[in-house]
């Protein structure tokens, strides 16, 4: 019996709030092995996904089989319930900032991934959803910012590493060109 209460207890902490996370990400900015990388980057998104209540997870997994689909207005309509239902759930408003970015929606999705961020500052994949949103709105720099922010909480995304330096190279060039005029 006690057994079964410490593992109830266990998922009980599941999601941004699961305490396992402050040793995973320990780790996964220890490790120099990209096997153990992706396995701990695996690890950190179940516990994000998992809202340990039936219903939302019910509702996750509907918004995200209509995103995989590209029904983007039914899993916007699936991720409206989940934030209402569990507000305070950052998974639930990481990927309704996604669908809003994918409906071009950017500074929703940028109001929603500060939600996430306020519920889970660690949230490489808010904060990299944050860099591409403003890529898209032309911000290089604030967009620059938020990709460094997202590798500093998992050094292990190579591609996030090539957009800052991209971002980083453009915005060389407009320097150089603002300067070269003025």
């Amino acid at each position: 019996m006690a057994l079964l209460l410490a593992c109830s207890a266990n998922l009980a902490t599941a999601d941004q709030t699961d305490k396992r996370l402050d040793a995973l990400f320990a780790r996964l900015k220890e490790t120099k092995t990209p096997d153990v990388a992706r396995s701990v980057t695996s690890e950190i998104w179940s516990i994000w996904l998992d809202s340990n209540d039936g219903v939302s997870d019910e509702m996750m997994r509907r918004g995200v089989a209509a995103m995989r689909a590209g029904q983007h207005n039914l899993a916007l309509n699936q991720f409206d319930l989940l934030v209402k239902h569990v507000p305070k759930f950052a998974e639930g408003w990481n990927k309704r900032a996604t669908v809003l970015y994918a409906l071009g929606q950017f500074q929703s999705s940028i109001d929603d991934i500060k939600r996430v961020l306020a519920l889970e500052p660690r949230h490489f994949g808010a904060l990299s959803g944050l860099g591409m949103c403003y890529e898209a709105l032309g911000e290089e720099e604030t967009a620059r910012d938020a990709y460094k922010l997202a590798l500093s909480a998992n050094p292990h995304l190579s591609r996030i590493r090539e957009r800052i330096e991209h971002l980083q190279e453009q915005v060389r060039r407009k320097n150089i060109l603002y300067n070269d005029r003025y």
